[in-house]
């Protein structure tokens, strides 16, 4: 059932980035309800995989839609919630998450550095939008893609001083510094920062840091999103409140996309992020590649 699964996924989401066994654990989870929709030959061609009250997962293979099928496996998720005792629906991001939301090239306020992908529409949101789903942010949700062809800001590279403050890679003897200043910055950042696997040189994801008189004042994550497709990956950025405002944080993005340009990555990627880092990524050659639609209903 997980590899079927898994296959009318990635037909259904060719735009969503998400490594294959982050997705199988995710539908694996053993908290799940899964509703299925099969065809006469009992092919997988539509399902809901609820968790709580989330929806992690609401598709129809392209064949089939318009006929009804994707609104009433909705309409049993929401019965699955409500018997659940919840009074919201969510869908998207719940214990963990396959795509933060639903899909879209709906921006939901202004935005810059947008290029959406080829074919990428509204008939998601729309869908949901007309069953009572609203957009739960006050901005916009989105991932970003830089094709590294592109980048052309040589000037500066791991291991350089800018302005004072130097820009390396950490070490596991960082690691307290490192959770002070994503404590100060942004503390559900924190988390991340934690696996010691990251500190170690020969390790495909690592944390480029900023460092000034001694003190950790910001931070980012670099390192493989999807090595079969050449993908690699920036992404949680911080800053230490006092030191924000000194392109602290842009220069961490455009070093790290660097690194992975020279170590051959063809392209760099960031996933759920918000309005305002569109500016910011923007300065490093990133643009938006899709919007999500952060969609809820009550019940």
């Amino acid at each position: 059932m997980s590899q079927e699964l898994y296959e009318l996924y990635e037909r259904n989401f060719p735009f969503i980035v998400r490594e294959k066994e982050t997705v199988l654990r995710i539908l694996q989870n053993e908290g799940n309800t899964a509703i299925e929709q099969r065809d006469e030959q009992n092919k997988l061609i539509g399902i809901s995989v609820i968790n709580q009250n989330t929806v992690l997962l609401l598709c129809v293979d392209a064949a089939h839609r318009n006929k009804g099928i994707g609104t009433k496996l909705l309409a049993m998720s929401e019965d699955a919630v409500r018997a659940g005792g919840y009074d919201k629906i969510v869908i998207g991001n719940g214990f963990d998450y396959i795509m933060p939301g639903v899909p879209t090239s709906k921006r939901y306020v202004d935005a810059e550095n947008e290029e959406l992908y080829p074919g990428l529409d509204e008939t998601a949101s729309d869908f949901f939008a007309k069953r009572g789903y609203t957009h739960s942010w006050q901005c916009n949700c989105f991932d970003m893609r830089f094709p590294l062809n592109r980048f052309e800001r040589d000037t500066y590279h791991v291991g350089d001083t800018v302005e004072g403050i130097t820009y390396r890679f950490a070490a596991i003897d960082d690691l307290a510094e490192i959770c002070a200043c994503t404590d100060d910055a942004c503390p559900e950042f924190t988390q991340y920062y934690r696996s010691e696997s990251l500190y170690t040189a020969d390790n495909d994801t690592r944390v480029l840091i900023a460092v000034s008189d001694g003190q950790v004042v910001g931070t980012l994550i670099v390192g493989v999103e999807d090595a079969g497709k050449h993908l690699g990956s920036v992404g949680c950025t911080t800053v230490k409140r006092a030191y924000q405002g000194r392109h602290i944080a842009v220069n961490l993005v455009t070093i790290g996309t660097k690194y992975l340009r020279d170590i051959g990555f063809e392209e760099a990627y960031l996933s759920y992020t918000y309005t305002g880092l569109d500016h910011m990524y923007g300065y490093a050659g990133y643009k938006i590649c899709i919007y999500f639609m952060m969609a809820e209903k009550e019940l």
